[in-house]
């Protein structure tokens, strides 16, 4: 393969990161921070593929500063993208002196880079043959270990998140940041096929090299437009959490007898109310009902029924959806039909945890009966 596509690939890969990243920066709607965050991973991002462009092409920067201070930029990748869902997740978020503190690896390496000489490869000949010292894939090993460390403290927020939500509501489907998941896991995937391009000049093969690469190349733009696409077409219908609901039940005073009582009036509740068939009643509306707090409220569902809010709502539809099916003399009446009648707007939520409830699908209860 003829390095001149490579670079040419890489360019226009270059242009649109940087174009994305300009935008996104410049972009005054939406949550002005995030977009900055956002933007910025995707402007490091470009200054390395341009750096990687102009290497392939012989060029280099005649100022060691400017040849060094992208060496580093792969150690920012994951403090940003964590900052950046943070501020996804956490409506009360704000960035703060302590996140500084994140610059430090990034820092030190460069400080490394500018004290010790001949480290870095410094012709374009290097670069394709993958003539570099080993403390460059020790140091690389550490940096992918880095983003990795980040990668997983931004799942473990989003885990976190999704457990509250479906301790607050019935519907989760446009809030449960699905796209921010998928975000996360191709990032994750694309720090992968980095890795192994990376090291992949262990094998002293050119012809592998060169096609991981393209292979690389091609990801990122897939990334770039995957992430984009779905942050600014996510609809702003839910500002996310506060901070302090990770913490469970913390300084509840409630006895056994209190969680007795309030099962009880929760339980006559759903008999006499229905509530479940709203598709968008919340844990809100029911301590409201209750004069409850939404805390204890919680804690009731939880401890007594074992379940989030969610499921244990969704439980109270499954057994309406069941009831219907049977009771109907409507041979007309669809599965669908019963779905919306208690209270579900979502058919693939509904599907799964149809399943989840009573071990069959819903067309095969239908059949069953």
């Amino acid at each position: 393969m003829d390095l001149s596509l490579i670079s040419y690939l890489s360019f226009l890969i270059t242009f649109q990161l940087l174009f994305v990243g300009i935008f996104l920066i410049t972009h005054k709607k939406g949550n002005r921070r995030n977009n900055i965050l956002l933007g910025t991973l995707f402007i490091l991002i470009a200054w390395n593929m341009g750096d990687l462009t102009l290497q392939i092409n012989g060029v280099f920067f005649k100022w060691e500063f400017l040849q060094h201070i992208d060496d580093g930029f792969f150690l920012l990748y994951g403090p940003i993208f964590y900052l950046y869902a943070q501020g996804v997740i956490f409506r009360d978020f704000k960035l703060s002196g302590g996140n500084l503190l994140h610059l430090i690896p990034y820092l030190l390496l460069t400080i490394s880079l500018l004290s010790f000489r001949n480290f870095t490869p410094s012709t374009s000949e290097e670069i394709i043959k993958n003539e570099m010292p080993w403390q460059f894939y020790l140091i690389s090993a550490l940096m992918y270990a880095h983003i990795f460390v980040y990668l997983g403290l931004t799942y473990k927020s989003l885990w976190k998140y999704r457990k509250i939500i479906k301790n607050k509501y019935s519907q989760i489907d446009q809030i449960n940041l699905e796209w921010l998941s998928s975000s996360l896991k191709t990032f994750g995937i694309l720090t992968f096929v980095s890795l192994i391009q990376n090291f992949i000049a262990l094998a002293e093969n050119r012809s592998v090299f060169i096609v991981t690469l393209v292979f690389l190349l091609i990801f990122i733009f897939y990334f770039v437009n995957k992430v984009i696409l779905k942050a600014l077409r996510q609809p702003e219908i839910f500002a996310g959490i506060t901070q302090n609901e990770t913490t469970k039940y913390q300084g509840s005073n409630l006895t056994l007898d209190q969680i007795d009582e309030y099962k009880k009036q929760l339980l006559a509740l759903l008999v006499s109310e229905k509530p479940f068939l709203d598709p968008q009643v919340s844990l809100t509306d029911l301590s409201e009902k209750l004069s409850v707090s939404t805390k204890h409220l919680s804690q009731v569902i939880n401890q007594s029924f074992n379940k989030s809010f969610f499921d244990f709502i969704n439980s109270y539809r499954i057994q309406e959806v069941q009831q219907i099916l049977k009771e109907s003399r409507d041979d007309k009446l669809t599965v669908l039909e019963a779905m919306y009648q208690a209270g579900f707007n979502s058919k693939s939520s509904f599907n799964t945890a149809f399943k989840k409830e009573t071990g069959l699908t819903p067309t095969e209860f239908r059949k069953m009966i």
